[in-house]
């Protein structure tokens, strides 16, 4: 299931249920350590140090039941490289990275309001 196709409530409910692992991984000292030198070791951590939690995430983005769910080796790796690199996940999550230190670029925002 492409993130984009999950609207709605279960929207809501997606993001109520994977905030609290994938905070969990961006807290991590040694993640985000290692995402500040480079992407592929980060990635490299967060699967040997949090496989249930990514695999409950990805259960979850895929409206699979995260107990039963178990991808293939092959599926994996398509998966993974789809929410790292997609745009509209990294939008909802950049504030959970920055809550949990991780140095998050984006675009400037303007105040707009009153201005004279």
């Amino acid at each position: 299931m492409k993130l984009s196709e999950i609207k709605g409530e279960q929207a809501l409910e997606v993001i109520a249920e994977i905030i609290d692992p994938l905070t969990m991984i961006l807290a991590d000292e040694e993640v985000k350590e290692a995402a500040g030198k480079a992407k592929i070791d980060a990635i490299k951590i967060v699967l040997k140090k949090y496989p249930k939690q990514i695999i409950y995430i990805l259960a979850l983005l895929n409206g699979e039941n995260p107990e039963t769910y178990e991808p293939s080796l092959l599926v994996l790796p398509k998966m993974l490289i789809e929410i790292t690199e997609d745009e509209e996940f990294k939008q909802v999550f950049s504030s959970a990275a920055v809550t949990a230190g991780f140095d998050v670029s984006g675009n400037v925002q303007e105040n707009t309001k009153d201005k004279k």
